[in-house]
């Protein structure tokens, strides 16, 4: 895996342990408010529209929030070019994206990225 996929791949399991600590429904909703509306500006992009679509099945069953975080964890190239244009810049704050991201930079400087 790219050292830029193996980043984003640690930035979504952050976030998806984030999503999963509490109620995911506000985050999903927010994450699906925002991929619509940018979706609407640059319809260009495949992902986000399929991102909208993921969304509102995965706040509407809970089988389809699994597939969604199956989807957000995994190291398939679909996934990947799925976190390309992630709809959930709002999850972590800017600490909790730095603390996520010096780490994994350390593990990556050691070899041991998991």
């Amino acid at each position: 895996m790219f050292r830029h996929d193996a980043k984003s791949l640690v930035l979504y399991r952050a976030i998806h342990r984030k999503i999963t600590a509490g109620d995911p429904l506000p985050y999903l909703r927010a994450a699906r408010d925002w991929a619509a509306r940018f979706s609407a500006e640059r319809p260009e992009d495949i992902w986000l529209a399929e991102w909208v679509g993921r969304l509102d099945r995965a706040i509407a069953s809970e089988a389809e929030r699994e597939d969604l975080y199956r989807l957000m964890l995994s190291s398939a190239q679909h996934a990947i070019d799925m976190r390309s244009s992630s709809p959930f810049p709002m999850v972590l704050t800017s600490k909790e994206r730095t603390m996520v991201l010096k780490e994994f930079e350390r593990q990556w400087e050691a070899g041991g990225w998991q």
